[in-house]
């Protein structure tokens, strides 16, 4: 059988939507565990937090952040040192976004070019931030610890394609998470999957790359693996925005749908 390699989204596919809870997946975390198969969160979190999930989960390879803005791998994970790769407190930390500063300064000049008012996370307070997000002490701490990307919402009706489109013209990538859109510079989940994928094709004999997620976000990770997974969002029903021949659509709504994925990979040998 091929060496298995699973890219994964965290929030709302490996996460419940709402409690965040991973239960209905530990039969197959487990199962990859066992077998030595990485598990590698692709994700909108900031590296704080998701940190704390890699130690839950107990996993021990690399982790993308900020929506592939960045790409973090334990020192001693892979062979050698990755080409743009900065080491910072045992992990090899590859940037292939701007930084925060340059991200809140575009979204200033898009609001101005697309005609919108917002709120970002650079401008709430933390009890306005902790009614949004839900989040409090230090959980809210590591969510507001972005390196990358700047979060925020949007205050009038507005065109979400026509800001998309002048966003892009400005180097940037526009996407969308729950309420939050997210604005980076031009960087995105299917580039840093590709970064990793090409490090484990040097140390692999025949590597084979899974990815699962739930949504539109996750278009350019499934476009970057061998075997794409789209689980079904809590009403049950899967992203209209992400073509029918570009994931393989799983029964299960979150964690379990990634159950099934995985299930569905492991018969494959």
């Amino acid at each position: 059988m091929a060496e298995v390699i699973v890219f994964t989204d965290l929030d709302g596919t490996l996460l419940d939507h709402k409690s965040y809870g991973v239960r209905a997946a530990l039969p197959a975390i487990d199962l990859l565990v066992r077998r030595g198969i990485p598990i590698i969160p692709v994700t909108s979190k900031t590296a704080a937090e998701t940190r704390p999930w890699v130690k839950l989960l107990t996993l021990e390879g690399p982790f993308i952040c900020e929506n592939g803005c960045g790409v973090v791998i334990p020192a001693g994970c892979l062979k050698g040192r990755p080409e743009g790769a900065v080491e910072e407190d045992g992990e090899w930390r590859i940037s292939l976004g701007a930084g925060i500063g340059e991200a809140r300064r575009g979204l200033e000049e898009l609001s101005e070019m697309a005609g919108f008012s917002y709120r970002s996370f650079g401008q709430m307070s933390a009890d306005e931030l902790s009614s949004l997000t839900g989040l409090a002490g230090k959980e809210l701490d590591q969510c507001l610890a972005r390196e990358y990307e700047e979060p925020f919402i949007i205050l009038e009706e507005h065109d979400a394609d026509f800001i998309g489109k002048k966003a892009a013209e400005k180097g940037f990538h526009l996407s969308k998470r729950g309420r939050f859109y997210h604005l980076t510079s031009g960087c995105h989940k299917g580039e840093a999957v590709k970064i990793l994928a090409n490090l484990y094709r040097e140390e692999l004999s025949d590597p084979f790359f899974v990815g699962i997620g739930d949504s539109f976000n996750d278009l350019p990770m499934f476009n970057s693996v061998d075997m794409p997974f789209l689980v079904q969002k809590p009403d049950g029903t899967y992203d209209p925005l992400v073509p029918e021949d570009a994931a393989c659509r799983v029964s299960g709504v979150g964690p379990r749908g990634w159950r099934a994925a995985v299930e569905k990979v492991m018969t494959l040998g």
